[in-house]
């Protein structure tokens, strides 16, 4: 067995479960195929997850799994409580073959489920040589899975691919989906092939040539002349569409003269940008880049640097941080259910606990509002004008975090709702610079059997909630549940309360103390 087998059934195979079924549960059985020819495939990882009837999310925990044998066929037994279960997902993963997710709706008075034959599809190889150098063995090539692909594979497609070239060139990728990706080539940690695109479903076979490489040298220094040690350089080429990945070509850092050299493959000007930065200067882009134009000497102007004192709550563990995050002075810091819709801070900055004097350094000569956040700290902010030269602010940020609790009940019958999803806002300073998604761990709940939910570390604050919960009905006629999904919107005035929330047709009140 190839040792790739070995690693996903250790990985995965959590438990191989028998045939015999009980009341409370199901049996699942399937034969898996391959697409092309029709051949029985053995050793395919089946793993399955029951859906609760009550649950707004189906369960992806994938607890059950068991393998295909030489006919490949798979046998495996999942629970199947009357009222508890409404469905089940089927993920088959082999190394061989691209996955697939399959989700079957049940039935209460069912206790066996023939899948019969499910074909699978072969993953996708693609094979590549590059010329135009003596010496090709050993570059890098790496394939980067496109974002929107990304999206809908994510759960089973590696993002990544890496391979290194023979003594002739040549690279090979297997395992790959029909999806769109970045290929780039790389030697020495400096990218010198760069391809926006290639789908390994319509195409199998790369040549590539080196293109010329060009050196870009210059020289960094301040307003005064003076040069600028160790500022960071950064050479990147731009995708042509949004869906395909930018690419780092090289990097360097200035020397003690302020002088410096990248390694830059020949591209349109239009695709490439170099950025010039250094701690406490303004950074300095280029968008467009013509090699042959670019300028020789490049400025940095140095920023304002803003000093503070803090006081921060008792009790802090001495290993903790607090953060000084930068905003301008009109930024708006009303809350949102959308993280991704909030105005980012311009900058972040962190501190030890122990450390009660900060320094915030590279700003611009304008008003900024600064919140200090943390583990146990409650949001507090300064405004401060960094054009007049500021003196040392003095933040009292010694406000303690609080917790958001509620309960959540059916209007008509006064019962607790369990397992419903409750959401909440986002404000601003929770914020990175640099954030581009979110895991729902953040500012999710999940209500528990007697409804409650809580949210814990909190600045004391109005706060929206999105409450989504499931409704139920077992249909005698259909020997099914009808299941109704309910969502509801709210804003409570401050968090350190407990909140009763009510759900259905005679809700009249948004909650109650």
């Amino acid at each position: 067995m190839p040792i790739i087998r070995l690693i996903f059934l250790l990985l995965f195979f959590t438990a191989t479960t028998g045939i015999c079924e009980t009341p409370n549960t199901a049996s699942i059985r399937g034969t898996f195929m391959d697409a092309e020819d029709g051949h029985l495939i053995p050793d395919v990882l089946v793993r399955a997850a029951p859906e609760k009837t009550g649950h707004v999310y189906p369960d992806r925990e994938f607890e059950h799994a068991t393998a295909t044998g030489k006919d490949g066929t798979f046998s495996l037994t999942i629970p199947n409580a009357p009222q508890t279960y409404y469905a089940f997902s089927l993920m088959a993963i082999h190394p061989q073959y691209q996955s697939r997710l399959l989700r079957h709706e049940m039935s209460a008075g069912k206790s066996q489920y023939d899948l019969g034959k499910i074909a699978l599809k072969r993953t996708l190889s693609l094979q590549g040589s590059v010329s135009g150098a003596e010496n090709l063995a050993g570059l890098i090539a790496n394939l980067k899975m496109h974002n929107v692909s990304a999206d809908f594979f994510r759960a089973a497609a590696p993002i990544e691919h890496a391979a290194k070239t023979d003594t002739q060139g040549k690279f090979q990728f297997t395992e790959l989906y029909p999806i769109a990706y970045t290929l780039t080539i790389s030697r020495d940690g400096v990218i010198i092939v760069y391809v926006p695109s290639i789908d390994p479903q319509k195409q199998d076979q790369i040549s590539v040539r080196l293109p010329t490489i060009e050196t870009l040298r210059g020289k960094v220094v301040d307003t005064q002349e003076r040069p600028i040690a160790r500022a960071q350089i950064y050479a990147t080429r731009r995708p042509e569409t949004p869906e395909a990945h930018s690419a780092r070509l090289d990097s360097t850092q200035t020397d003690e003269t302020g002088n410096f050299q990248v390694k830059v493959l020949e591209t349109e000007p239009q695709f490439l940008s170099i950025r010039v930065s250094k701690r406490g200067y303004f950074s300095r882009v280029y968008e467009n880049v013509d090699i042959r134009k670019m300028p020789s000497i490049i400025q940095l102007e140095k920023g304002v640097t803003v000093e503070g004192h803090i006081i921060l709550p008792h009790g802090l563990p001495s290993d903790a941080q607090y953060a000084v995050k930068v905003f301008g002075a009109d930024a708006d810091m009303k809350p949102s259910l959308n993280p991704l819709a909030l105005q980012k801070p311009i900058l972040s900055r962190y501190f030890p606990v122990t450390e009660p004097t900060f320094t915030i350094d590279g700003l611009f000569a304008e008003r900024y509002t600064l919140y200090i956040v943390g583990d146990g700290i409650s949001a507090t902010s300064v405004d401060v004008d960094a054009s007049a030269s500021p003196e040392s602010v003095h933040v009292l940020a010694d406000r303690p975090t609080t917790t958001l609790r509620g309960q959540i009940l059916w209007a008509d019958t006064g019962e607790p709702v369990p397992n419903a999803v409750v959401s909440r806002a986002w404000y601003p300073w929770e914020l990175h610079p640099h954030d581009l998604s979110m895991t729902l761990d953040h500012f999710e709940a999940e209500t528990d059997t007697h409804g409650n939910f809580e949210f814990s570390n909190l600045t004391e604050a109005r706060y929206q909630l999105h409450i989504r919960a499931v409704h139920a009905v077992y249909d005698d006629a259909t020997e099914r549940y009808q299941r109704r999904f309910i969502h509801k919107q709210i804003e409570v005035p401050s968090a350190g309360t407990t909140y009763r929330i009510y759900l259905g047709k005679r809700d009249g009140t948004p909650f109650t103390k």
